[in-house]
């Protein structure tokens, strides 16, 4: 660039030397300050300017006999540098100004288009999570009574022939636990409105867990340790969820005698559930959908899951969750 108006400036300078200081030869030196306002910083622009004024009146006093007509000329011209001057900046400004409103426009557009998108993931993600949610509510609602009214009915088969009204109650029970079961259906449908609220208190609803399976034959073992303290629905919720689903697997995998349930309250940052069975065990940890509705469940809360178990020593569900 510095080259450039290194060798323009003098062919002009010379070019109105030439010309004996006539009016149009001047004008060829103007374009040559509108190009250094274009391609050069104001700084450099204004001292490119100032070489061509002292460039043009050197050119004039070279064939004038004194300062005296130099002085003359020197206004006019720096008019016409003045008027370039200014002229051009607001050219340039405006360029840039429009530039920049395109270059925003064209960024926005961009943004819109990602905002679009992300509004489309968000609503995605947000149904599949709402899936996953009742997904969950039924299969460890519904599938906890469907076992254990499949428990009452196999028992009241058994004991049909020698014990008639063992095998009623059973069905009785079996009755009363599809009631149940009918309201607890209703309770997950009506979770599409609005989340599901909790009023009873934890120890009390895993209590009623235990007391269901109990009469199914099953002996049952519930230890709560610490003081029991106010935990919030969705906490309660998903203890409760977790039993229900740590429990239907021991009662229908397990080949189990025993069940142990234990609620911790005594570390205050956190609540502890154990379900533990005598049943065969298993060396293969992967689990169906229940398992993994356990771990999303806890995972959602910030707590902590782990499966223990090998071939005869049981099974067991340790779930630890803030609160």
């Amino acid at each position: 660039k510095f080259l450039y108006f290194a060798v323009q400036i003098p062919l002009g300078c010379l070019i109105v030397y030439i010309g004996k200081g006539v009016a149009y030869n001047a004008l060829l030196l103007l374009p040559l300050m509108a190009h250094a306002v274009i391609l050069l910083s104001p700084r450099w622009s204004y001292l490119v300017g100032t070489v061509i004024l002292v460039g043009y009146m050197i050119a004039l006093r070279a064939f004038s006999p004194g300062w005296d007509a130099v002085w003359n000329g020197v206004p006019t011209f720096m008019a016409g540098l003045v008027f370039i001057t200014v002229f051009t900046q607001s050219a340039v400004s405006e360029e840039r100004a429009r530039a920049e409103v395109e270059r925003l426009v064209s960024e926005l557009t961009q943004a819109n288009q990602q905002l679009r998108a992300y509004a489309v993931q968000v609503e995605e993600l947000a149904i599949a999570k709402e899936r996953n949610r009742l997904a969950r509510e039924i299969h460890d609602g519904l599938g906890h009574y469907l076992t254990t009214i499949h428990m009452q009915i196999q028992a009241s088969k058994a004991i049909a022939a020698k014990d008639p009204q063992k095998a009623a109650d059973a069905l009785d029970k079996a009755l009363e636990l599809t009631h149940e079961a009918l309201v607890d259906v209703r309770q997950s449908v009506a979770s599409l409105r609005s989340p599901a609220v909790i009023d009873l208190p934890l120890p009390d609803m895993i209590t009623d867990l235990i007391q269901n399976i109990d009469a199914g034959g099953m002996k049952t073992e519930f230890e709560i340790k610490g003081e029991p303290r106010e935990l919030s629905p969705q906490t309660r919720l998903t203890l409760y969820r977790s039993a229900q689903e740590a429990v239907n697997n021991s009662v229908k995998h397990s080949e189990a005698t025993k069940l142990w349930v234990a609620l911790d309250f005594r570390s205050p940052d956190e609540i502890m559930l154990l379900v533990k069975d005598n049943g065969r065990g298993t060396e293969q940890m992967d689990g169906g959908f229940g398992l993994i509705g356990m771990k999303e469940r806890v995972n959602l809360l910030n707590g902590e899951i782990k499966f223990l178990s090998a071939i005869g020593q049981g099974f067991t569900v340790e779930i630890h969750i803030p609160g």
